[in-house]
């Protein structure tokens, strides 16, 4: 794991932020599956149970009209730290940031399970206020959706 200093000031303040309100260190990484991505995950990474380690990985592009858009890849609070409302926390200190950032709106694809609907993220999602996007087929386990912030 390749640790980075934060890009910029905004994300410092950011990564105090979650430090913070999680109780568990932080740190930027490059990853090569993930390039030009700021990637955040915990700084003492257990490499045995994945679910307890903290993901955050975004990238801000351009959309079709040319405004700053940014796409959240992955986003995971660590199993022990979940069902405490932290998650929505962490996505609004998210959502402000790329706000201040000049982000017009935000895409994912959230995750379908369905052999297991507790294992689905759709209604997260939906509940921090981002609607389907255009195209599912269901047998997809991604479901597209997205938000404008403006």
């Amino acid at each position: 794991m390749q640790v980075l200093p934060a890009p910029n000031s905004e994300l410092i303040s950011f990564q105090m932020s979650l430090e913070n309100m999680l109780g568990h260190s932080l740190c930027f990484i490059k990853h090569v599956l993930f390039p030009g991505c700021i990637y955040l995950t915990s700084i003492q990474h257990n490499d045995e149970i994945e679910e307890e380690n903290f993901y955050l990985i975004y990238e801000i592009q351009k959309d079709r009209g040319g405004l700053p858009q940014a796409k959240i890849h992955f986003l995971q609070i660590p199993l022990r730290l979940r069902n405490k409302h932290l998650g929505t926390r962490v996505y609004r200190l998210l959502e402000k940031l790329l706000i201040k950032q000049g982000c017009t709106s935000i895409v994912l694809e959230a995750r379908v399970n369905s052999l297991n609907p507790k294992d689905n993220s759709v209604g997260f999602w939906g509940r921090q206020g981002f609607v389907p996007g255009v195209h599912y087929a269901f047998d997809d386990e991604n479901f597209p959706m997205m938000k404008r912030l403006v």
